[in-house]
């Protein structure tokens, strides 16, 4: 009971200090810049956290900003899509400390970027040939290490297969890929796999950025929320970069402005997302089954 009283309390503050709070501490866990910037980055996202009123200082997230950026600028252009993000919320957050109107600032840009970032993403994937045709899936499940426990429970595919494709992938080109039949496992289950998470994949994404671009009251509109949360719970127990949907939850936190319920959501979602990361669901469940 004293756990809920004492989140009560906390979902009642304003919109600001929750959202900028959250990106502290996603600063904080995920591996955020290289060997010289992520010192200064953990120490300006603590004195954020511990200071009073740390959040609100226009100058920390000034200097987060300046740091996330040269990240950009040292990987460029490898830099990972949220490292983008990231620099940008951090303008946003220090440009918004400066304005009276900061809620309305910050809950507008969340909302604008959020629907931006979703709809750039599904017209990357609707104009790519070996996205929508399911290359991009095949290739990822069978060459990245961190689904292997996903695609073996639900793809009908055993470890030494995908140790065998990826010792055949090293041989072939990306280009070649789809149409060298040797690699690919052809159970019908890892067919659907790459199919079902081909289009689930789009199709989130589409959704979550009608919702959020959508006009104010319209019937979309008042389900952004939703969509973008459906999108965290789903995409991060499988993908694993909780970096971006952290990101995300906090900017979801800022374009939140006066519903507890989905504040709570958003928080619960933050650390459903930190458990999906600490816990390797899918690799308990390959040895319980």
């Amino acid at each position: 009971m004293y756990v809920i009283k004492i989140l009560k309390q906390y979902v009642q503050r304003d919109a600001v200090e929750i959202a900028a709070q959250f990106t502290l501490l996603t600063l904080l866990f995920a591996h955020v810049g290289n060997a010289f910037t992520r010192p200064f980055i953990l120490l300006l996202a603590g004195m954020g956290v511990l200071l009073p009123q740390g959040y609100r200082l226009p100058k920390l997230w000034l200097a987060l900003c300046f740091f996330t950026s040269f990240r950009v600028f040292y990987e460029w252009p490898m830099a990972d899509n949220h490292a983008y993000l990231l620099a940008l919320w951090c303008l946003v957050l220090s440009i918004s400390c400066f304005s009276q109107s900061t809620i309305r600032i910050l809950a507008n840009n969340a909302r604008i970027l959020i629907g931006l970032i979703f709809l750039l993403a599904s017209v990357q994937k609707i104009s790519a040939p070996d996205y929508l045709d399911g290359t991009f899936f095949r290739y990822l499940f069978l060459a990245d290490n961190r689904f292997e426990d996903f695609v073996v429970l639900f793809g009908n595919v055993s470890y030494e297969q995908l140790d065998h494709a990826k010792e055949l992938l090293n041989h072939y080109q990306f280009s070649s890929f789809s149409t060298e039949k040797n690699i690919v496992p052809d159970s019908s289950e890892f067919k659907f796999l790459v199919s079902f998470s081909t289009w689930w994949n789009l199709l989130d994404q589409i959704a979550v950025a009608c919702c959020f671009l959508a006009p104010a009251n319209s019937f979309l509109y008042k389900k952004r929320d939703f969509s973008l949360l459906i999108f965290c719970i789903t995409t991060y127990a499988v993908a694993p970069v909780p970096g971006f949907g952290w990101l995300l939850v906090s900017m979801g936190l800022a374009q939140c402005v006066n519903n507890n319920k989905i504040r709570v959501a958003y928080m619960c979602s933050f650390f459903i997302i930190l458990f999906y990361y600490e816990v390797l669901v899918w690799g308990i469940l390959v040895d319980f089954l």
